[in-house]
């Protein structure tokens, strides 16, 4: 193997890692890049600076065949050129390439990459750092419009509990304190391929993909947050939790018609919110499940 990287290496910079789906790294493939060790990363974004972290986790959230040009590595692996980075999927196993590119277009580069860090910006609400509608939305769709009809989605309408009482008792500095421990537990809590919005000022909705399994993911999820905030006194406050289950499936015929598509997603929203209203009236802190959600 070492003769034939040496081999490779005359005419190709790359590295070839293969992943898991929450990007973890189980093997490193093939690596013709001299001094570039990732062998010790546990991680596919633990690679990238500080800057590009999110741009690899945006890449392995699209999904199947997708690339990010000009990267920029940790400082640790003392690699000064660009690194184009391609997900592809094989017999239900993905890799991801990295080639190395020598340093060029410097300002050509940064430009595209300050463009791209601005529309990546116009994605995410900005007190809560979880995606904001259109963020959330484009992410939705993405997934409603995929090829496999039996894939079964958990939806969790998240409604923060007396909101306005905190805002009365410590101001709105208390409001927003309130709001961004929970944003940070549900980001601490969520895989790298679930979806998470501030749907609303005291409303959250995680989108998640339900696993086969006797009980559902969505509501083990909405058992660990409740547990959380119930449990430990930093919180200000509780939640009030409503969780629903579709299948892409029920989507398949609105795919062409975006419009249509977006108000069968939100029926469907409305069905969690529903729960969740259920959960505020039976005396908050509580998880109220539709007939859908196997407990």
């Amino acid at each position: 193997m070492d003769n034939i990287q040496q081999i490779l290496s005359t005419f190709i910079n790359i590295c070839i890692l293969e992943i898991d789906e929450d990007g973890n790294i189980l093997n490193v493939v093939l690596n013709t890049k001299e001094n570039f060790k990732p062998a010790k990363t546990k991680t596919l974004y633990d690679l990238f600076s500080k800057e590009d972290k999110i741009r690899a986790q945006k890449l392995l959230n699209q999904g199947l065949s997708k690339k990010k040009t000009f990267m920029t590595l940790k400082p640790k692996y003392a690699v000064e050129e660009y690194v184009d980075v391609e997900i592809l999927t094989i017999e239900e196993k993905t890799f991801v390439g990295l080639k190395f590119l020598e340093s060029r277009r410097k300002r050509e580069i940064e430009y595209e990459k300050k463009v791209e860090n601005l529309a990546q910006k116009a994605e995410i609400d900005e007190l809560t750092g979880l995606l904001n509608r259109h963020g959330y939305w484009k992410r939705v769709k993405g997934i409603l419009s995929g090829n496999d009809p039996e894939r079964k989605l958990g939806i969790l309408m998240i409604d923060i509990d007396n909101l306005k009482g905190i805002n009365d008792e410590l101001g709105h500095e208390g409001g927003d304190k309130a709001i961004t421990q929970i944003s940070k537990l549900i980001r601490d809590s969520i895989r790298t391929r679930d979806i998470a919005v501030r749907y609303g000022g005291d409303e959250f909705v995680i989108v998640v993909e339900e696993f086969t399994g006797k009980y559902s993911t969505a509501y083990g999820l909405a058992k660990r947050l409740h547990k959380q905030l119930s449990t430990s006194k930093k919180y200000l406050t509780t939640i009030s939790i409503g969780v629903h289950i579709v299948k892409v499936g029920d989507f398949t015929k609105f795919v062409e018609n975006e419009k249509k598509l977006e108000e069968q997603w939100k029926e469907a929203v409305k069905i969690a919110d529903n729960m969740a209203y259920t959960a505020k009236e039976g005396g908050k802190n509580k998880i109220e499940c539709s007939e859908s959600v196997n407990k």
